[in-house]
């Protein structure tokens, strides 16, 4: 809410990327629309980073002037940015922003919100980018889309379900997080394993087929590499 105090911590459990920008900068203006489809309406299209993580956008004026409000209304508007937030305080200081750069804009912060994740901390800074201009920036938001597709939550067991001979094809379905990778692996004996494939499922749930089940059974698991 307006005049409200927001902490990192209110936006636990996602990839949280930050988006400083004044209005009167040109290169905050360029950078706003690609971000957008780069990495708001990437991920949101996906249901998150490659592992089903979310990721929230925050947009931050960092421009206190009472002169430049009804122009950064305007723009939040036409940008369509959904959540919105100042970064100065009473005196019309910059309290954050100072942080991560010492001058500049646009400024852009990846933090990893995860508290079980095993690939990063808790609260983790993921990136610290500043400037839009000096590079190609569709090569810059790559970069921000390769650092969020590599945090993973915390690791949930898959299950085999749904087994069912077709043909004397012996099939299940496995359910597992998506962009995981595991390794099917095969058993007569549940004491020695064969490897029958590497699968990482893109959905909730995969099928997988085994043409070579022998008679009279075969043991079946999921494990990872």
């Amino acid at each position: 809410p307006a005049g409200g105090t927001v902490h990192l911590r209110d936006f636990a459990g996602r990839i949280v990327f930050l988006e400083w920008f004044a209005v009167w900068c040109p290169y905050c203006v360029a950078a706003a629309p690609q971000v957008e489809s780069g990495i708001v309406n990437y991920y949101a299209g996906r249901g998150g980073n490659r592992y089903g993580v979310p990721v929230l956008h925050i947009a931050i004026n960092q421009e206190p002037r009472s002169a430049y409000t009804a122009q950064t209304d305007a723009f939040v508007k036409q940008q369509g940015f959904k959540t919105v937030v100042n970064d100065y305080d009473a005196t019309s200081t910059n309290q954050v922003r100072f942080l991560f750069q010492s001058s500049g804009q646009p400024i852009f912060v990846l933090i990893n919100g995860l508290t079980n994740s095993p690939t990063h901390q808790p609260w983790q800074l993921l990136s610290n980018h500043l400037g839009y201009g000096q590079t190609d920036f569709n090569q810059v938001l790559a970069g921000f889309r390769t650092v969020i597709d590599s945090v993973q939550p915390a690791i949930v067991q898959p299950e085999l379900v749904n087994q069912r001979l077709t043909n004397s094809a012996f099939e299940f379905q496995l359910l597992s997080q998506p962009g995981r990778t595991w390794l099917l692996q095969s058993s007569t004996n549940s004491a020695d394993w064969v490897t029958l494939k590497t699968v990482t499922p893109t959905n909730a749930s995969t099928w997988i087929r085994d043409t070579g089940a022998p008679a009279p059974r075969r043991f079946y698991r999921a494990v990872l590499p």
